[in-house]
């Protein structure tokens, strides 16, 4: 499970590479009502490799759902897509293409006046022009400037969150956005793109807003702004600074921040690829309060030599969090890519 988005009803709708929810059918999306998994009509569907990799929902109460799809619910849709909660899909115009290595959408997010922002690898969305990012006003695409460029292995945006001022931050693999030198992160404030400070020495894969309108970034860095901060930093809009002592201890000798999420007391939630954070067991995912990280239970198994992995994060609105990605069981339980944490406990879903 890739991908996680919440609709006003409460339903939880996840996305990612499966094709079974609760024993049935359901083709890359599924839904889950507090009781059971459904189906979401068809799926999502298209060539090999298929993958839901983002979710945003709208304004509207629908959701757009990107990925390395070329069609869903039956209709053509290159890489993103709307959903309305109900029977009803709709194509965002001609949609993304473009990639150099493969053509995806990897990262969305809804602005505060119902636009929504879509990173990813690729280069023209709608038949415009746009290098990696792009904008969607509800009936077209747009640029946003020139875009990004200059990725070590291959230029791609990953992460994407919008500011309550409706500014959007991007992060990724990018060393320039609009022509402007960029390590990994930038920021678009409708006009044109800056970077913030001197940016991280290592991938940007997630991005969150504290309260305060704070921003974290996690990933596979160990600098930010030429501080030391190991996977995880805070820009508080003008200087980067660690958050503790960060995450540590990866497997294979990898270690990521792939996804973040704030709880509605404030409190950081980081998941990923490690096994430690601020020198405490956290087995992928850890909470960080303010002052201290720790473990969310004993956090999560799966398979002997198997890659175990983090890679979505949701917050309700009560507090629990809903946890998605590779693994088999949370806090001794048995969960399979879902489980949610709730009064110090994990539990499946289903």
């Amino acid at each position: 499970v890739r991908a996680l988005a919440l609709l006003p009803t409460g339903d939880l709708i996840v996305g990612g590479e499966f094709w079974y929810a609760g024993g049935a059918t359901a083709v890359h999306i599924a839904r889950w009502d507090g009781t059971a998994w459904s189906a979401v009509g068809a799926g999502i569907g298209g060539s090999s490799l298929v993958c839901v990799y983002a979710m945003t929902p709208a304004v509207d109460g629908s959701v757009v759902i990107g990925g390395s799809f070329t069609a869903a619910g039956g209709i053509a849709a290159n890489r993103i897509v709307r959903w309305d909660g109900g029977s009803s899909w709709t194509a965002l115009g001609a949609g993304v293409s473009g990639g150099t290595f493969v053509t995806l959408v990897n990262a969305l997010t809804t602005l505060p006046n119902g636009d929504v922002v879509a990173g990813g690898c690729f280069t023209t969305a709608g038949g415009v022009a746009a290098n990696h990012i792009a904008r969607w006003d509800g009936s077209g695409w747009s640029a946003l400037g020139s875009g990004m460029s200059g990725g070590t292995f291959t230029t791609a945006v990953l992460a994407l969150t919008a500011l309550p001022n409706g500014d959007v931050v991007a992060g990724g693999e990018f060393t320039s956005a609009g022509g402007v030198a960029a390590n990994q992160i930038a920021r678009w404030n409708g006009v044109s793109w800056s970077p913030l400070g001197s940016g991280m020495n290592g991938i940007v894969f997630a991005l969150a807003t504290l309260p305060n309108g704070d921003l974290v970034a996690g990933g596979e860095f160990t600098t930010a702004g030429g501080v030391p901060a190991n996977r995880i930093a805070r820009w508080d809009g003008t200087s980067w600074s660690s958050i503790g002592t960060g995450i540590e201890s990866g497997s294979g000798g990898a270690c990521q921040v792939y996804a973040l999420a704030t709880l509605p007391n404030g409190d950081l939630i980081a998941g990923g690829n490690f096994a430690t954070a601020g020198g405490v067991a956290a087995p992928y995912i850890a909470r960080w309060d303010g002052l201290a990280w720790s473990g969310l239970g004993t956090g999560m198994t799966g398979l002997q030599g198997e890659p175990k992995l983090v890679s979505g994060l949701t917050a309700l609105p009560n507090g629990d969090l809903i946890a998605a990605g590779l693994f088999t069981g949370a806090g001794g339980v048995s969960a399979s890519g879902v489980a949610r944490w709730s009064n110090s406990a994990w539990s499946a879903l289903g």
